[in-house]
């Protein structure tokens, strides 16, 4: 293999990259100063301010010498240090590790909150990106600059993806947003006899989510801070399994691009993003399904489909139809009748639908849970608004599902447009009829209240366009043969307008996942646990003091899943998640109970978040949610309950029962189709 040499090029790329970098630093500068409000003329910061300009001006004359004779002086001393860190080959990667991990350590350390302005986090992104395309290069397994530095970039992506869950494992006992804790709770139901000595019915929603977040119950006492920790394991391991099984089955083989390409799978699937507990029926599809082997393709998809039944609804369809779609991408039709050729893709799709019901079925008879709390998801509102940009996403999710399937849309149409005779059209036709369903109810879902801030809904849609492009480009879809066996391949040359738009459409392709990771992480925040305990101990004695009956945990229920409040009996109803999902289904059976058991003050004291009643409407990220539980929870609640205590530092509520209740009219709610 031909050893790569810096060019002139990659140098003054270095070189501007760390004038963009300088640049974003001054201005970021320039913005803590007027947030400040210091004037950048006086004292030190004049000082710090002339030192920056110096050395951004230093950079310029040095990137501006690259077209005098100076740069000769320069080249040689680049040369040197070359050869030194071409003669350390693989240790290189290791350099590149240590890159990673100071690029990681400057997002989520001490000096995080400055990297929280989004042009200088990216520029220092660059920089390093470029720096890591060094050492890629003087290792000896890039063949070019760009393969270096796309892998480069990628894999620091990747990295950087990781890191930025640090901020989700902590000790701090409160919620870390608004339904974090929740799922802990969730998850415990499958052990709830041992925790709360009841048996109570595990979660109608997600369910395998929480099976997998349950593991750690299995330790007697697992703290909160291993269940947060747990979790985030789940988060990089699945996704990590998922792109490995998909680069497996391509069978890439040169290495860089087999790492550079896993590390895109990640951070792609994370882009969504695509929850752990719905990459598993990818895992198993991709990793065990054999188009050819009927029986062992069959019992795959099976069980792929159990799975998806106790998942979530628009993925019951998913397991035949991804493994339809790589027979499509993995098995030509080789001159067979169509209706044989379809045989195996029918019997697939006739099993997988119905295995899933029969699923959720058998799940919704076991666990006793009531048959219309699965179905709450068909009768929510649509707010077909939130296709288009609004204060719920600001990019919309229909631009954004553009966004993001353009370039590899394009890259598909640009590698079959060569050799397009050389693909049967049925298989064609059916990856693109596949794909359109899952787009069609990926946009349906990210419609219905409570979803539409990110592009998660399309996670089966996204996964699908995902290893179709990956097939394509890769040329892992299987030609058709002629009658003597040989390929239909005579493509023609791409002309440089193919070349250019598929160079484009490649670097918008690595470049997009890549912005969507960067938009996430923080620096490590700081909690003051002795105010958190301060405020459990006060919590504690007001339940003491005032509750002889029972007490209602809408909100930080994890409590006492996690032994922070002992001897307080579990009242498994009205979880705000769940509440929340019936609120804005307008479940009336569910909200009616609700109802008589305020009415009836059935409980000494509730402790929720704190209660508003301000209607916010379209105009504010998820207002019509907002609106749902106003007019469904908090409303009701106030009539019946009244505010006794409020620990504000960590935004909790005490209500009690009110002597004599408000004048409330609950039926007129209860017959509201919207709020």
């Amino acid at each position: 293999m031909q050893r790569l040499k810096p060019s002139l090029l990659l140098v003054r790329l270095s070189l501007s990259a760390m004038l963009l970098l300088g640049l974003a630093i001054l201005l970021l500068l320039f913005r803590e100063l007027s947030l400040m409000g210091r004037s950048p003329l006086s004292g030190r910061w004049l000082v710090l301010f002339g030192i920056g300009s110096a050395g951004w001006l230093g950079v310029g004359v040095v990137l501006i010498g690259t077209w005098l004779p100076f740069w000769e002086v320069l080249r040689r001393w680049l040369d040197a240090a070359w050869e030194f860190l071409q003669r350390l080959r693989l240790i290189n990667l290791l350099f590149f590790a240590v890159l990673v991990g100071a690029f990681c350590f400057l997002v989520i350390g001490r000096f995080g909150r400055y990297l929280e302005y989004l042009p200088l986090r990216v520029a220092v992104f660059l920089f390093f990106a470029l720096v890591g395309s060094l050492f890629w290069g003087a290792s000896g397994l890039a063949r070019e600059w760009l393969e270096a530095l796309i892998a480069s970039a990628l894999l620091l992506g990747a990295g950087y993806r990781i890191a930025a869950y640090a901020p989700d494992v902590s000790a701090y006992p409160f919620s870390l947003n608004w339904s974090e804790a929740s799922r802990y709770y969730y998850a415990s139901l499958f052990f709830a006899e041992r925790l709360y000595g009841v048996w109570v019915a595990p979660s109608v929603l997600h369910p395998t989510r929480y099976l997998m977040q349950a593991i750690p119950f299995l330790i007697p006492g697992s703290p909160l801070w291993l269940h947060r920790l747990w979790q985030v394991v789940l988060w990089v391991t699945v996704t990590s399994l998922s792109g490995w099984v998909i680069v497996q089955r391509l069978k890439i083989s040169i290495p860089i691009r087999r790492w550079a390409f896993l590390a895109w799978v990640f951070l792609f699937l994370l882009m969504g993003p695509i929850y752990y507990h719905l990459q598993a029926m990818i895992i198993l599809i991709v990793a065990l399904f054999r188009p050819n082997r009927l029986w062992q393709s069959v019992g795959v998809v099976i069980l792929a489909s159990v799975w998806a039944g106790l998942s979530r609804i628009n993925w019951f369809p998913m397991p035949a139809m991804l493994a339809i779609a790589l027979y499509l991408l993995e098995v030509p039709v080789s001159g067979r009748p169509i209706w044989r050729y379809l045989a195996r893709p029918f019997v697939w799709g006739v099993i997988g639908l119905p295995v899933a019901f029969a699923s959720q079925a058998l799940y919704r008879v076991i666990t006793a849970n009531p048959g219309e709390h699965f179905t709450s998801s068909l009768t929510s509102d649509l707010l077909w608004y939130r296709l288009l940009p609004s204060a719920t996403y600001h990019l919309g999710v229909l631009p954004a599902a553009i966004l993001v399937s353009l370039p590899l849309i394009t890259l598909i149409f640009i590698r079959l447009r060569v050799n397009i005779r050389a693909i049967h059209p049925l298989r064609l036709l059916g990856l693109g009829v596949i794909l359109l369903i899952l787009l069609g109810g990926g946009l349906v879902v990210s419609v219905k209240i409570g979803g539409g801030s990110n592009l998660h809904n399309l996670d089966a849609y996204l996964t699908l366009l995902m290893l179709s492009a990956a097939y394509i480009y890769f040329d892992a879809m299987k030609e058709e043969p002629d009658e003597g066996g040989v390929i239909l391949q005579n493509p023609p040359s791409a002309s440089v307008v193919s070349k250019g738009l598929a160079a484009s459409m490649l670097t918008l392709a690595v470049l997009l996942p890549l912005y969507f990771a960067l938009l996430v992480g923080e620096a490590l925040p700081r909690y003051d646990f002795a105010m958190a305990n301060q405020a459990i101990e006060r919590l504690a004695r007001l339940i003491h003091n005032n509750a002889k009956g029972q007490v209602l945990f809408i909100s930080e229920r994890h409590l006492l899943t996690f032994q922070n409040l002992r001897g307080v009996p579990l009242v498994p109803d009205y979880e705000k998640v769940f509440l929340m999902e019936m609120a804005m289904a307008g479940n009336r059976d569910y909200l009616g109970r609700f109802y008589q058991d305020l009415q009836e003050r059935r409980f000494d004291l509730i402790v929720t978040e704190p209660l508003f009643l301000r209607l916010k409407g379209r105009s504010e990220a998820f207002g019509e949610e907002n609106d749902a539980w106003v007019k469904r929870v908090s409303e009701p609640i106030l009539c019946y309950y009244k505010p006794y205590r409020m620990l504000r530092e960590v935004r909790l509520q005490i209500l009690i029962p009110r002597e004599e209740a408000k004048d409330c009219d609950l039926s007129r709610v209860l017959g509201q189709k919207s709020p």
